[in-house]
């Protein structure tokens, strides 16, 4: 089974940036919150890795806002690219 989906880790990406960019910290800042590296978060805004549960909860805390939240943001962006594919 290909468990690879370009849209969805897109559409992490781009959540993740704008919620960055919304709570205004930088990638350093919010690395340092959620303590992981400013790498990794480049790495995940620009699509290059997905996060783990424990990455996605750390990185929720980071932002300050709810794991729920932050998932329903990507269900939206994920939902969006997903128009008119069929």
């Amino acid at each position: 089974m290909n468990r690879q989906n370009e849209k969805l880790v897109a559409a992490f990406a781009a959540t993740l940036s704008e919620q960055r960019e919304q709570a205004q910290l930088t990638q350093e800042e919010l690395a340092e919150r959620a303590d992981v590296s400013a790498r990794f978060i480049s790495f995940l805004e620009t699509g290059r890795r997905q996060p783990s549960l424990s990455a996605l909860h750390a990185l929720s805390q980071g932002l300050d806002i709810r794991m729920r939240d932050l998932l329903a943001e990507v269900e939206r962006h994920y939902d969006v690219a997903s128009k008119g594919q069929g």
